[in-house]
């Protein structure tokens, strides 16, 4: 299966282990093994190894001042991470940031003098500049570029957790980060043991796959 399963979202791995109930045909032991790996699928009800919690949560969102009516609590209760800022209004549409200046060289001027047909008449038409020259800069990348112990995003999302802070020691496997997308939490995991050197993201930042996470050395 080579690296198809190497990245499984938690709700893939929920599914597998049987959480979501039992799958309309069986699911193969090979596939089952690379999601789960040492842990063992459930056999029982899904729902008998859940504590009762709508009052736990009903108290939090509460407290948290976010229900407004009673669909909050329940997307409280399923999105615990994001529906706090999400119910606040705090989650806007992004808007594209101007590139930051950067040090850059002028290039040729553009051209000025075109000849313009109009109804097979050709006309010489001079454009005459009232600005400066142009020059063109490169763009600052937000992003830094990959390096020797860069962890990356395998895909498009939001920061979700932070689990490591700069300086912490980790093992290979850990979980440092937790990516969402689309409503599907996704774990980071340390791909080597070493300490984190420096992080470039924060919980809420979007990311776009390849763009590094942290790095660990």
């Amino acid at each position: 299966m080579g690296e198809r399963y190497k990245v499984v979202p938690k709700e893939v791995k929920d599914y597998v282990k049987g959480l979501y109930g039992c799958t309309p045909a069986p699911i193969s032991k090979e596939i089952m093994v690379k999601v789960l790996g040492d842990e063992k699928p459930i056999t029982s009800r899904p729902a008998d190894l859940l504590a009762p919690e709508l009052d736990k949560v009903t108290k939090e969102a509460q407290d948290l001042g976010i229900v407004k009516k009673p669909e909050d609590i329940l997307t409280y209760a399923l999105y615990p991470a994001i529906a706090p800022r999400f119910l606040r209004g705090e989650l806007k549409e992004e808007t594209l940031q101007a590139p930051k200046p950067n040090n850059g060289k002028a290039v040729a001027p553009l051209p000025t003098e075109f000849k313009v047909e109009v109804d097979g008449d050709l006309f010489n038409v001079k454009i005459i500049s009232t600005g400066g020259g142009m020059s063109v800069r490169p763009a600052e990348t937000e992003r830094p570029k990959v390096m020797d112990g860069a962890i990356t995003a395998s895909m498009q999302g939001m920061v979700l957790k932070v689990k490591v802070k700069k300086g912490d020691r980790v093992s290979k496997g850990d979980v440092v980060m937790i990516l969402e997308a689309m409503k599907m939490e996704n774990n980071i995991h340390a791909p080597h043991a070493g300490a984190v050197k420096d992080i470039f993201v924060k919980e809420g930042s979007t990311v776009g796959a390849g763009d590094v996470l942290m790095v660990i050395g």
